[in-house]
């Protein structure tokens, strides 16, 4: 079974009328932002289905296989496509 991770820096905070203007952009041509990115991966994280270790300003994300297996072939079968 092949291993999928994700890499994301971190980066500083953006001022709050480039957020703002990113967001309404975002919302216009169905684009997923940082920040659900961000929201997203905390959840997995929180829900002990991804695994993280971080190098520097670089963090990596990487599928819990064994707490994924548990949720089902089906999910499992999906995830790997």
């Amino acid at each position: 079974m092949g291993s999928a991770t994700l890499v994301r820096r971190r980066s500083t905070a953006a001022p709050i009328r480039q957020a703002a203007a990113m967001r309404r952009i975002a919302s216009e041509t169905g684009r997923v932002t940082k920040t659900q990115v961000s929201r997203h991966l905390r959840r997995l994280r929180e829900a002990q289905l991804v695994h993280t270790h971080r190098r520097g300003s670089v963090v990596y994300y990487q599928l819990a296989a064994a707490a994924i297996e548990r949720l089902g072939p089906d999910l499992l079968s999906v995830l790997y496509r």
